[in-house]
């Protein structure tokens, strides 16, 4: 099963690199950094527990799961909407290829990003995180100094509602979903269990677009974390970009690296090409 989001940092096209060491006869299958969560939709597990510091992206996935129906009749609405739009759009480029038509997409973004700004119930929380991820420019998640998302239209010509699916709300049904500080998720763990762990990366920008976290995941964290993997009970898998620091913390736990080419790259955040290890306790 493919993830729903576009995701920063996502494992989708990475699963192949480091699938050989992810054990089949784990109990419960745990990600407290969960993001997009290719690997948990990629393995589907039937007993899981997943978690993420980023409030609105668990809403997202707290609605699929337990409000589908909702989130479905909204999101076709939407979609509808969205094609009408981006035909009439081509209808009038074509008739004026040398002008600026305007895309009444654009302005539908803009609506919807206000109202993700400043929620009236008109849409579920989760429908405005997916449009606005779907449609900003890049996927990027940005905010002002007043906590206000402000990234612009991406113009883009498809919304793919149709990846939002009644299985991955199904699959989710299966899991225990937390927005708690990934240390309360290792208590939760227990030995039979597995852990993968997708943190956010030793770089300048590491926020992942989680306005709960606008200061980053700082050398500090990074510290904290590698202490508490070293004291896990569990088995524990991690994948995270190879720096100075992270090949210092998890010195004796690598097994493997590989080259990641990103395919999003804003104004040179992350460079195009990045080394990434493997990490494992067992």
């Amino acid at each position: 099963m493919n993830p729903v989001l576009k995701y920063r940092g996502g494992k989708s096209r990475e699963i192949p690199r480091f699938l050989q060491y992810i054990p089949d006869d784990f109990n419960r299958y745990i990600e407290p950094f969960f993001g997009g969560g290719a690997v948990f939709f990629y393995l589907e597990p039937d007993n899981a527990i997943i978690n993420d510091a980023n409030t609105r992206l668990m809403t997202f996935y707290q609605q699929l799961r337990d409000d589908y129906p909702t989130m479905r009749t909204q999101l076709d609405r939407l979609q509808r909407i969205y094609e009408i739009n981006q035909a009439e759009f081509k209808r009038l480029k074509i008739l004026t290829p040398d002008e600026r038509v305007p895309n009444a997409n654009e302005d539908l973004y803009y609506h919807m990003r206000e109202l993700f700004n400043h929620p009236d119930n008109s849409f579920l929380d989760g429908v405005l995180y997916f449009f606005i991820n779907k449609t900003a420019y890049s996927g990027m998640i940005r905010y002002n100094s007043n906590g206000e998302y402000n990234v612009p239209f991406g113009r883009y010509p498809n919304l793919n509602t149709r990846l939002v699916t009644q299985q991955h709300s199904e699959l989710l049904q299966r899991a225990e979903l937390f927005n708690l500080d990934y240390r309360e998720i290792f208590d939760m763990a227990e030995e039979e269990d597995f852990i993968f762990l997708d943190p956010p990366y030793d770089c300048v920008f590491n926020d992942y677009g989680n306005i709960d976290m606008m200061n980053g995941f700082d050398e500090a964290e990074h510290r904290r974390l590698a202490a508490d993997f070293r004291n896990l009970q569990c088995r524990a898998l991690m994948v995270i970009g190879k720096t100075s620091l992270t090949e210092e913390l998890y010195n004796g736990y690598i097994f493997d690296e590989y080259y990641k080419n990103y395919s999003v790259n804003i104004r040179n955040r992350f460079n195009n090409d990045k080394m990434h290890i493997v990490v494992k306790n067992y």
